[in-house]
């Protein structure tokens, strides 16, 4: 099995893993007929320009290859920056999260509002005390708080 994907194209370096690692092409049972003779010289040579030559194309190649990654995983992040200085949030409880003994418990903590916008989206939070937070709250665990003073429940019977 690793001697099958060892002799493929890497598709993000565009060569052959065991031409990158050992400097030469792989010989297979079936190439006996094709063998040849190379001198050490051709071979110092060979590894000196060719090999070299080849080792940094195929860094280039796999800069190139994360950069394309790293665009394609950035378009599916999802940031949520809707969040604005004084709005009221809710606070997801980690620590909770893979509790069983407390599944019944609820598992955001709040309100708060929050105090200030830093950056990479992370907040300072304060609680309703006007006590600030000192350690930024990641953004991906908060959500925002809507108000029940105007809730009308619909019922039907």
């Amino acid at each position: 099995m690793l001697f099958a994907y060892r002799t493929r194209i890497n598709k993000s370096t565009q060569f052959i893993s065991f031409y990158l690692t050992y400097g030469w092409e792989a010989i297979l049972l079936f190439d006996e007929n094709n063998k040849t003779k190379i001198t050490l010289e051709e071979r110092v040579k060979e590894i000196s320009i060719k090999f070299t030559q080849t080792k940094k194309k195929a860094l280039e190649n796999i800069e190139k290859s994360q950069g394309n990654q790293k665009k394609y995983h950035d378009i599916k992040i999802k940031r949520k920056s809707n969040l604005n200085i004084g709005d009221k949030v809710l606070l997801y409880d980690v620590a909770k999260a893979k509790q069983w003994s407390g599944k019944l418990e609820e598992k955001w903590k709040g309100p708060y509002f929050i105090y200030d916008k830093l950056l990479n989206g992370s907040y300072k939070l304060k609680d309703l005390k006007e006590n600030i937070f000192k350690i930024p709250i990641n953004g991906e665990i908060l959500k925002r708080y809507h108000d029940r003073q105007n809730y009308i429940p619909y019922i039907t019977i």
